[in-house]
Order: C-alpha cells, then sequence, then structure tokens
C-alpha cells in the first residue's frame, strides 16, 4: 500500500488507521500495482485547531474527506493532531469501502486503559462510554464491553498493595508449532535438546531475579510461567524449576501462581501432580477449536478427545483455577462450528475462558494468506459476537482485554471468567499497574514506575542458543544494573 504523511502525525499511527480498512497491508511510498490501495494524509494544526485531510484509493476510487477538531483545552496538540487525522481517515475509510470499524479510531493494545482511566477519575461507566463513542467513534456494543472491563479490573487494581510487582518466566519450546504462531517457540529435535541446559541457566536467572526483588523491597503478587509450552519440559525439569521457584519465594502468599499447560499432547498426571505440590494455582488448557479438521489445518498435533482427558486430569488434579484458550476465524471454521466449540466449552465450567481473534503476524505460517484471512469479516464477528453473549449468559464476566494488528475484523481478545476468579497476572500486565520482571529467552521486563507514568522495557536474548552462550551472565548483569537505576531514578 501506498503511503504519504505530510505534517506533523506519527506514520506508524497512521499506518494502524490504514490497517482498519485494508488488513494486513504492507506499506512502501510507491504502489505495488496500478488500482493499489493508496493513501495521502495531510495534517496541520494551529493555536486554534488541528485538521487533517485524508485521500484514500482502491480498485480505481477515490475518496477525500477533511475533519477539524477545535482547540477546547481539553487536548494537547498531539491529541488533538490525531483525532482529526483519525476521524478524517474513518469517515474516508467508511465512504470509499463501506466498512465502519467497531472500535472506530482507537487503536494500540490496551482499549481498556482510556476508559479505566475515566473511572478512576470518577466518570460515571455511562460517561466514559458516551466518550468511547463521541472521541472515538467506538460503537456502542464495544464501547460497553471496554467499559465493563475497566469497571472489573479496577475493583482488582484498587485492592493491589503499593510497592508490588509480578514475575514472567519463559519456556519457548513447543512439541510442534501451530500454523498461527508467530511467538519465539522452538520445536525440532535439534533445540528441543536444549531444554536441560535451558533450565539450568534459567534456575540461575529466577534466582538472581528474585535476590534483586528482595533487595528493592518488593512483595511478588503474580508468577506466570508461559511459553511456548511450558509442559514441554518433563517431569524432572518441571520439579527442578518450580522447586526454584518455591526456594525463592513463599508460593503459599502469591494472589496468583500461572503455569500454561496449553497443548493437551504434552499434559500427564504425574506433571500435574508435580505442579499441584508446587503450589501452581492456575492452569491453561488450550484446544483452540473442538473441530478436528481445523485443529488438523492449524497444525494442532492432539484430537479433541486428547483435550478432553487433558482436562479432565487437570480437574482431577486439585489445581484451583482453569483456563481454556479459543481461537475465532481460524480458517475453514465457520459460526456453527465455533459456536459448538464455544458451547461445549462453557459445559465444562472451567473458571476462565480467554476468547483470542486469530491474527496473522509476519513470522506465522498463515502470513501468506493474511490478506484472505482477515478478510473474512461478517462470519468472524459473528462468532466473536457469540462468545460475549454466551459466556455472559452463562455467568462469566469479561475481565481483561487487548487488541493487535493484523486480526480479523480488527476485532478483541477477551477474558472471561466467573466472578471471583479472574486471571490477575493478565490485569496487572495489560494495564502496567506494577512492574513485570522476565526472565528467559524471548522474555522482556516491563518497569513501571512506583508513582506510575514512567515505563522501561529490558530485552532479553531472543533465541535459546543466544540466551545459552552467555556464558559470562553479561545480559544477567547488565539487566540488574538497568533495574537498579530505573528505582533509583523513580522512587
Amino acid at each position: 500500500m501506498k503511503l504519504t504523511v505530510n505534517g506533523d502525525i506519527n506514520e506508524y499511527y497512521v499506518q494502524t488507521l490504514c490497517l482498519l480498512f485494508f488488513p494486513a497491508s504492507k506499506f512502501s511510498k510507491d504502489s505495488a500495482h496500478e488500482g493499489a490501495p493508496g493513501a495521502v494524509v495531510n495534517v496541520t494544526s494551529d493555536a486554534e485547531k488541528a485538521s487533517a485531510t485524508v485521500t484514500l484509493k482502491s480498485d480505481g476510487k477515490s475518496v477525500t474527506k477533511t475533519y477539524s477538531e477545535a482547540n477546547t483545552g481539553k487536548y494537547n496538540d498531539y491529541t488533538m493532531r490525531r483525532i482529526a487525522c483519525g476521524k478524517a481517515f474513518f469517515a474516508a475509510g467508511k465512504a470509499l469501502l463501506g466498512i465502519t470499524p467497531q472500535w472506530g479510531i482507537l487503536t494500540g493494545v490496551r482499549p481498556a486503559k482510556l476508559a479505566l482511566k475515566g473511572l478512576s477519575s470518577g466518570e460515571t461507566k455511562a460517561a466514559v462510554k458516551a466518550l468511547m463513542a463521541k472521541e472515538y467513534l467506538v460503537s456502542p456494543k464495544k464501547a460497553a464491553l471496554v467499559t465493563d472491563i475497566a469497571a472489573a479490573e479496577k475493583k482488582i487494581i484498587s485492592k493491589l498493595g503499593k510497592n508490588t510487582c509480578s514475575v514472567y518466566i519463559s519456556i519457548p519450546f513447543c512439541p510442534s508449532r501451530c500454523s498461527y504462531c508467530s511467538f519465539v517457540s522452538f520445536t525440532s529435535s535439534k533445540l528441543l535438546s536444549l531444554i536441560d541446559d535451558y533450565v539450568d541457566k534459567l534456575c540461575e536467572d529466577v534466582r538472581s531475579i528474585f535476590g534483586e526483588i528482595n533487595k528493592l523491597g518488593l512483595t511478588v503478587s503474580t508468577v506466570y510461567i508461559g511459553g511456548g509450552t511450558p509442559t514441554t519440559l518433563d517431569e524432572k525439569q518441571l520439579a527442578k524449576l518450580l522447586g526454584v521457584i518455591n526456594s525463592c519465594t513463599d508460593t503459599a502468599a502469591l494472589e496468583e501462581f500461572t503455569l500454561e499447560a496449553g497443548r493437551p499432547d504434552t499434559i500427564t498426571a504425574e506433571k500435574l501432580a508435580i505442579i499441584k505440590d508446587n503450589g501452581v494455582t492456575r492452569v491453561s488448557v488450550n484446544p483452540q477449536t473442538l473441530n478436528p479438521a481445523v485443529l488438523e489445518i492449524i497444525g494442532r498435533h492432539h484430537t479433541v478427545d486428547d483435550f478432553f482427558k487433558a482436562y479432565e486430569l487437570v480437574k482431577k488434579s486439585g489445581i484451583k483455577h482453569i483456563n481454556t484458550d479459543l481461537i475465532a476465524g481460524l480458517p475453514s471454521e465457520g459460526f456453527q462450528s465455533f459456536s459448538e466449540t464455544v458451547d461445549r466449552i462453557i459445559d465444562l465450567r472451567p473458571d476462565n475462558i480467554t476468547v483470542h481473534t486469530l491474527c496473522i503476524k509476519s513470522a506465522a505460517d498463515f502470513a501468506s494468506r493474511a490478506v484472505d484471512i482477515c478478510n473474512t469479516f461478517s462470519e468472524t464477528t459473528k462468532c466473536v459476537d457469540y462468545t460475549q453473549l454466551a459466556c455472559k449468559n452463562a455467568g462469566y464476566i469479561p475481565y481483561y482485554i487487548y487488541r493487535q494488528k493484523n486480526t480479523v475484523d480488527n476485532l478483541e481478545n477477551v477474558g472471561f471468567a466467573l466472578p471471583g476468579t479472574e486471571g490477575r497476572y493478565n490485569i496487572y500486565m495489560m494495564e502496567e499497574v506494577h512492574s513485570v520482571f522476565s526472565v528467559g529467552a524471548g522474555a522482556v521486563s516491563k518497569l513501571v514506575s512506583p508513582e506510575g507514568g514512567k515505563i522501561d522495557r529490558i530485552f532479553d536474548y531472543k533465541y535459546p542458543y543466544e540466551y545459552l552462550s552467555d556464558t559470562e551472565n553479561e545480559k544477567r548483569q547488565n539487566k540488574i544494573r538497568m533495574i537498579e537505576e530505573f528505582y533509583a531514578q523513580n522512587s
């Protein structure tokens, strides 16, 4: 897609607006071919207003729209320009393509952040919904959803103690790679042979990060072991890692201790006994779909029966909370199949049900089909709407939300929970209420100042072989130094 941007406006923001109407587009300064989509954006501002003119072209058609945002003193110049650009783009896209994005011009990963800010400042839910609709053109249905989620988050965040943090531990290995996956996870026998050494080094880093947390006088609220698939580890490896975590912190005092079992084909009764005995309180078992043909298409090497057997094992293990993940918009899965999956999962009564909308990223095997997949608007929207209605009718509440680029119909990912079982780590991480210290290959630590407002990120090595090559532990030492500097400057 040819994109031309003139004026003081962030080009990345303009690209996110393009993706609302032209999913999975790649951007350049030149047209790829005759009739290819294009956008020309001009933004200006002065003391009185910010104005934007947007011209969109596609398949030989062209539409130009202009919008001006008056300076009422409510917003700074930067925000005024974004609003003007967004509303001009929204009008042009709607006129050219007949598409009305349900999230309006609200972009970014954290749509609940705006609603949470409003509620925390004393605004009513009705006022927050009205703001979302008026200023950001969010549909009434999505405005209600995100406001309800923000209200649920606010109740939990308000009880969070001071000087708290969370810990994320990365296990970037899987038994096989799913076709939609873009995570740094490793499946070949050569890379899986690194797991023993990886766990040894990871345990060193776990001890180091908990030591630093104690030195800073912080209290760990939640621990989350994610992946990849952590249950790719065998019983001995799991016991070693969980034992080290227990030696570093009182897991019984945590608000929540999560481990992603994820793939049903990696779950055994023996592993679950180790997980339970080491204080884990929340496990994810993720079918994604209960359609056998779709499971094969997406590269999940387990059957529907495997999922039900694994779920029953977790249920019998005594682990307190179970989450299940589903994905709406998978290739070849229509509304009837997906809604049947939702109904069957609800019948199991897991504490949490997380519904993702398929997102296609450049590293995924599905990337070559991204444009076709991302344009399956009506069917996927119908699936997502159904999950929200079915979960509500079954007594679940939406409690956290995030969005991604190149998601089918620009839809959202929502976590639902039976009241009182909300996944705390998900809320704390998504709303950036305290620091998340991460260890392992591909992990990103997010440092949040105690008073809020200041956020820094520290990236670990991306690949396991890089992580293991750091025999002098230079990366770990640099991380500790950066953490100490951050807290010295922001405490």
